[in-house]
């Protein structure tokens, strides 16, 4: 038996524009179409050097020292409420 291609159901609205590295490119003069009006916006990405990996792992690491000392903060208030409540508690039970 022969197999039949299946057909697609949507075809594709344009072939992708690879534009090679330091080619001039002129954004005015594309055509605009259907396919185009979402807003679009270029992403640059840079090599990082050793002073900016310096800094990102020291950025990285201040706000781990950070996370570390609000969670220990955390847990000092959570254990005095805990004291309270037990010594509450106590003087609760004694006084009845």
């Amino acid at each position: 038996m022969e197999q039949q291609p299946i057909p697609l159901t949507e075809q594709p609205r344009a072939e992708p524009e690879i534009i090679p590295p330091g080619a001039p490119v002129d954004f005015r003069l594309r055509a605009r179409t259907s396919a185009d009006t979402r807003a679009r916006g270029r992403i640059y990405v840079a090599r990082l050097g050793p002073v900016g990996s310096a800094v990102l792992f020291l950025a990285i690491g201040f706000l781990a020292v950070f996370a570390l000392f609000l969670l220990l903060g955390a847990v000092l208030i959570s254990l005095a409420v805990i004291g309270v409540l037990t010594i509450g508690a106590i003087l609760g039970g004694l006084a009845r």
